[in-house]
């Protein structure tokens, strides 16, 4: 029997990975870390689509990190939805916004909203780390969305399909004696994250595929300062080299997809 990649629960680091929503997602989200340059630059793009009483969706939210940008630099006041497949990251969200927020708990794949719910849908950083094929997630966005829809993701010369294998214990030296940790009796990684690269070829065949009607524009993601995200010691975190976005062996060519619906 074909196994099905999506049903299997190995890519989904979000749920054993606390630290990673406690040190970063939730600083981000309290002001406590600073803004992000995708933050700074998805609130340019969201920008001249955005009237006041929009309703917006932030699906694949994290712990609200984005919603600290879009109060400050677009509508303080705006009106926010933040969805997220991860429990504890919406917990985390909660806290740091209290009841000013609305924060729900569901899956991309079948989010519990009506069709047309809201004028804006953002999802930022979330395809590339979804299983194959993403046409399933952008559909539920296209049918929630009354208007707008728009992605953050990274673009590839050619379509590539990446699983980064992470190990399943947090002790590193436990690893490095014993390699076979990072992969399963069954030849597959016992615990990864998809980092997958599409053509705009292959997103634009996929949008037709669901609404031929649907205009599809891409803005390239260059709206950054020069950074490096990495801890001292080394790392794999992004960073710039000769302008272009580095993450580990992997060059980022990250780009916005506006989908506008008739």
């Amino acid at each position: 029997m074909k196994k099905e990649i999506s049903k299997n629960n190995n890519w989904k680091i979000w749920e054993k990975s606390p630290g990673y929503g406690e040190n970063l997602y939730y600083k981000r989200a309290t002001g406590e870390l600073g803004e992000m340059e995708s933050s700074k630059a998805l609130c340019k793009v969201l920008s001249p689509l955005y009237k006041k009483e929009m309703k917006i969706l932030d699906a694949g939210c994290g712990a609200g990190h984005y919603l600290r940008s879009f109060r400050g630099r677009i509508d303080k006041n705006i009106d926010y939805t933040g969805l997220d497949a991860t429990k504890y990251f919406v917990k985390l969200a909660k806290m740091a916004f209290g009841e000013g927020a609305n924060f729900i708990e569901g899956d991309i794949f079948n989010m519990p909203f009506k069709n047309n719910s809201f004028d804006i849908v953002n999802c930022s950083n979330v395809i590339l780390h979804l299983p194959p094929i993403p046409q399933k997630a952008i559909s539920e966005m296209i049918r929630v969305a009354k208007k707008y829809v728009v992605i953050r993701t990274v673009f590839g010369e050619r379509n590539y399909i990446i699983r980064e294998v992470r190990p399943k214990t947090k002790d590193q030296e436990a690893v490095l004696k014993n390699h076979a940790e990072l992969i399963g009796k069954d030849g597959d990684p016992a615990s990864f994250n998809f980092f997958n690269m599409y053509t705009e070829e292959y997103f634009r065949d996929v949008v037709s595929k669901i609404d031929k009607k649907i205009k599809f524009k891409v803005v390239k993601d260059t709206m950054y300062k020069p950074f490096d995200n990495r801890k001292k010691g080394g790392g794999t975190a992004t960073r710039i080299v000769g302008g272009k976005q580095i993450s580990g062996n992997l060059i980022l060519d990250w780009r916005f997809i506006i989908l506008e619906k008739s």
